[in-house]
């Protein structure tokens, strides 16, 4: 017995030995990152007491300090840590990312506000990031971690500290909303409770330091005029109480967790005190009928377009359709669009009623920027003397019209003086807790931050739903020339906000002297498909799932039109580079027939690069592609007319063309030299992908595939793939689309084959039986092997469906010519397996045998540059487009060129829906 016992005892300390290991592994490092803090803090702390009295920039203590800053280990460390670049190559365009690097988030130049107050200017000195208090809060950390620049760094530790401190925003608001109640906190007493009948219909929630003055805030944020206090930590809410009845003092006996020497109700009974809310109103407003014209003079709207992207033919569309001479029109164009400002500018010259602003943001979604943008807007708008409003309606790209100008001119009318904003609806906690209110976030690089979880002021009704929203002349001007201690306050909660703009302008209406001027509308019809649109897309700009509206397509006219008889004026998302179709519907539906047999009617061109972009906006794949279609082209055109060689000298533009909502290629604008007289002349190229995908085996579960494609930055809420012509370098996360329609449920093997018949990888996917559009993107080591890559679909392991695409060697990095050792390490491939994993067990299956010979040439071409890396890129680039047709823009000799006024697929043809000249004029359809 007595062996057995020890055989067994060393068998459970060899099992566990590797956790002892582990758990000492563990310790060394605490008390490591121990010792580092404490390091840290002690020297901040002597540097405060060196500082002194005289401040951060005086004495010599500061000088000795500043000179030791360099040998300070353990912000070297955190440096080294936080700037880590974490990529395997090039670095790739962020869609949130300023072109220069670095955060925009000031109005202009002249504007240098600091968006941290109280920040110790001191620090920013210092080249390496010094926080000024101790942080450990996870979010904080890790923020401060990811953050790039030390700049950045040194504000999301401010931030930080003064977020510790309690210091960002004032932690009590009053409220000016003549419709308060009487009797903040008076108590009602003790009230029963049953399960199955809640004495209180506005729920509750758990707070666990529950204090009545705790909940009693609660309640009020939520706009409710009681609270109740129910078994210690329960916070009840409601608009009445006492339906059960009375009980007797003691059954509400429980301490409160946060103040024991106080009781929070007890078991079925509720302590219920008073808010001091009152009443909420919201002023009916239901649409005027057209036939009845409004008493007084019609209002004048300002339409504030906040734009971004380079969709500026739609853009042009929307002006079109809205323009009114009796109106306003105040553009803010991105600061980081340069191409859709320099378009819009014209339209100053021609337009009394049309301003481009130049105090231009970078905006990014849900960032404290979005606010400030508005509050920007309208302090010029007021200001703005020859400019008479009594309406601000803001509006974006994607935005179009359900009801004409005319329509909303007569309703704001009718309704004058009113705030037009939609509201969430009844259960704020629930909308606090989806929106992050309760959290502190910070904007820098082009990112928002989450820094923790913060407590809301007290005093206050919040309120909040969408950032669309049509403010009257009044309520605006109060906003931005009154400083009240609510709206003081409120700006600043709301620099550290997500999605500031969804709740500012609510909270700040139902707490001020205009509470009562309220519709629970904002004009607006949006189409969500929650489903589809709700897959925290926005993770790459800010720290919380986001959510954004699907677009519009020619399948929801019908559902459009049923919102007729209702006060909305605008629907949003239309994308014309989606669905042009739709809208086309929308204008005969709205105008009559006003555009039948219009020229270019079913065409649409959207930018997609300009030559006087600084920095460039493209990816050094998409130049690369550029710039060999515009060799391609220079060296086939002489081919249909002798004696005519071409030399192309500069990339100009290139847009993408589609017709009937069906993308239709790439047009590439150059100037080239003709050889034979030197003449420069401009020519645009259309360039049109091919298409590699079959089906092999077309019986069975296979029947049901429709499409099988592969591309970069897929849009799963509208499924298909940004990167319109697919244009794929060694850098780009692959996606595979797969369409199916529907059938038995099945599975099938998916293989990704590079260029020299590696098997990168693969894996399973299960195939419903519904319709179904699949994307899957494997994560494969970068950087790719350029050349031709295959996908392979296995049934049982035979293969039944392939589709090839290109990957383009590049030859630019960084926008720049690419240089000798950037070629070789973009072009070798990854430094090992590309999954971490050898799948060449599939190779019998897949066909695929290993090919030294192909393995050789993808060693001797990730050593070419210059003219022999174009080269090898134009002998690919034909293998996946054909360039269909070249037209001048100048009148030419050259029998085989056309002019591009007259070639109805260039960007130079007549396009009079779009056409920036129209607006204003008898086209314009808008009244």
């Amino acid at each position: 017995m007595a062996s057995s016992r020890v055989v067994s005892t060393r068998r459970l300390c060899v099992r566990y030995k590797y956790f002892f290991y582990v758990a000492v592994v563990i310790l060394a490092l605490q008390v490591f990152l121990a010792y580092n803090f404490y390091s840290m803090k002690e020297e901040n702390q002597a540097e405060e007491e060196a500082v002194g009295s005289k401040g951060p920039h005086e004495g010599p203590a500061f000088k000795q300090k500043e000179s030791e800053r360099g040998k300070n280990p353990s912000s070297s460390s955190n440096d080294k840590l936080n700037n880590e670049n974490g990529g395997k190559g090039p670095p790739l365009d962020d869609p949130g990312a300023d072109p220069n690097g670095q955060a925009s988030n000031k109005l202009d130049g002249n504007q240098n506000e600091d968006p941290i107050p109280a920040a110790d200017e001191g620090v920013r000195r210092f080249s390496k990031y010094q926080p000024r208090c101790n942080i450990s809060g996870k979010e904080a950390v890790s923020a401060i971690t990811r953050a790039k620049s030390v700049q950045c760094k040194q504000e999301l530790a401010d931030v930080t500290c003064l977020h510790n401190e309690k210091k960002l925003y004032p932690l009590q608001l009053p409220r000016f909303c003549p419709l308060k109640g009487q009797g903040l906190g008076e108590y009602m007493g003790c009230y029963k409770d049953k399960l199955n009948d809640r004495d209180m219909e506005g729920g509750f929630s758990d707070i666990e330091d529950s204090t009545p003055e705790r909940c009693i805030n609660h309640c009020l944020r939520g706009g409710f005029n009681y609270a109740g206090l129910q078994y210690g930590k329960e916070c009840w809410c409601g608009e009445n109480y006492g339906k059960h009845g009375k009980f007797a003092e003691e059954h509400c006996g429980t301490p409160c967790p946060g103040q024991s020497n106080i009781t929070c109700g007890g078991y079925l009974a509720t302590r219920v005190f008073r808010t001091g809310h009152g009443k909420t109103v919201r002023q009916p407003a239901p649409l005027t009928p057209s036939r009845e014209e409004p008493e007084g003079e019609q209002v004048k709207i300002v339409f504030v377009l906040t734009l971004n992207g380079r969709q500026v033919r739609q853009v042009v569309r929307l002006l079109r359709t809205i323009y009114d001479p009796h109106h306003y029109y105040y553009i803010h164009v991105d600061s980081r669009q340069e191409f859709m400002y320099r378009e819009l500018l014209p339209l100053e010259q021609r337009l009394d009623n049309v301003m481009l602003t130049r105090r231009r943001l970078a905006t990014i979604w849900g960032g404290a920027s979005l606010l400030q943008a508005h509050l920007a807007f309208l302090t010029e708008l007021i200001s703005k003397d020859d400019w008479h409003w009594d309406y601000y309606i803001n509006l974006s790209e994607s935005d179009y019209p359900i009801k004409t100008v005319t329509h909303l001119t007569r309703y704001l009318t009718a309704y004058k003086g009113l705030n037009f904003l939609k509201s969430h609806g009844k259960d704020t906690p629930r909308f606090i807790k989806k929106q992050g209110l309760d959290q502190t976030f910070y904007e820098c690089e082009n990112h928002l931050w989450r820094i923790g979880h913060r407590s809301l002021p007290s005093g206050i009704r919040v309120d909040g739903g969408s950032d669309w929203i049509c403010l009257h002349h009044d309520f605006a001007r109060y906003i931005v020339t009154e400083k009240d201690g609510l709206l003081e306050g409120l700006k600043a909660l709301y620099k550290y906000t997500l999605l500031p703009a969804e709740s500012f302008f609510h909270t700040a209406l139902q707490n001020s002297r205009f509470c009562s001027d309220s519709v629970d509308n904002n004009l607006h019809l949006t189409n969500w498909r929650r489903k589809q649109g709700c897959k925290c897309q926005y993770k790459h700009i800010v720290d919380w799932c986001g959510c954004s509206p699907n677009d519009f397509k020619i399948t929801d006219l019908e559902r459009l039109m049923k919102y007729e008889e209702k006060p909305l004026f605008f629907a949003r998302k239309f994308e014309a580079v989606v669905s042009q179709e739709i809208i086309n519907s929308l204008d005969v539906y709205l105008f009559g027939h006003l555009q039948q047999g219009l020229t270019a009617l079913s065409s649409y061109w959207q930018n997609e690069f300009h030559h006087l972009d600084t920095p460039p906006k493209n990816r050094d794949t998409q130049l690369t592609f550029y710039h060999s279609f515009m060799r391609i082209a220079a060296d086939l055109l002489p081919r249909h007319q002798p004696d005519s060689g071409l030399r192309p000298l500069k990339l100009l533009e290139v847009n993408l063309f589609l017709e009937g909502d069906h993308f239709h290629g790439l047009l590439v604008l150059f100037t080239a030299e003709v050889l034979s007289t030197g003449r420069e002349v401009t020519l645009e190229t259309h360039v049109h992908p091919k298409h590699y995908y079959s089906v092999l085996d077309s019986k069975g579960p296979m029947a049901r595939m429709q499409f099988l494609e592969v591309g970069s930055d897929f849009d799963p809420k509208e499924l298909i793939f940004r990167n319109y012509g697919r244009l794929l370098g060694p850098y780009e996360d692959l996606t595979l689309r797969h369409v199916w329609s529907p059938g038995k449920e099945f599975t099938v093997s998916v293989a990704w084959i590079d260029p020299t018949n590696v098997i990168a990888v693969s894996y399973d996917i299960m195939i419903p039986g519904t319709t179904f559009v699949g994307s899957h993107k494997p994560s494969l080591s970068r950087p790719l092997r350029p050349g031709v890559w295959t996908v392979k679909l296995m049934l049982n392991m035979t293969v039944v469906a392939e589709t090839q695409f290109l990957v383009t060697p590049i030859t630019f990095y960084q926008g720049q010519p690419i240089s000798v050792s950037a070629a070789q390490r973009s072009h070798a491939g990854p430094p090992g397996l590309y999954m971490g994993k050898d799948f060449s067990g599939l190779r019998s299956y897949l066909k695929v045998p290993p090919s030294p010979q192909l393995e050789e040439e993808a060693v001797a071409n990730a050593r070419k540059v210059g003219r022999d890396l174009e080269l090898w890129v134009d002998s690919l680039v034909p293998l996946f487009w054909v360039t269909k047709d070249t037209c001048s823009l100048e009148k030419l000799e050259l029998t085989a060129v056309s002019r591009c006024r007259e070639t109805p697929w260039s960007s130079r043809s007549p396009d009079p829906k779009s056409d920036i000249n129209t607006i204003g004029s008898k086209l314009a359809f808008g009244r």
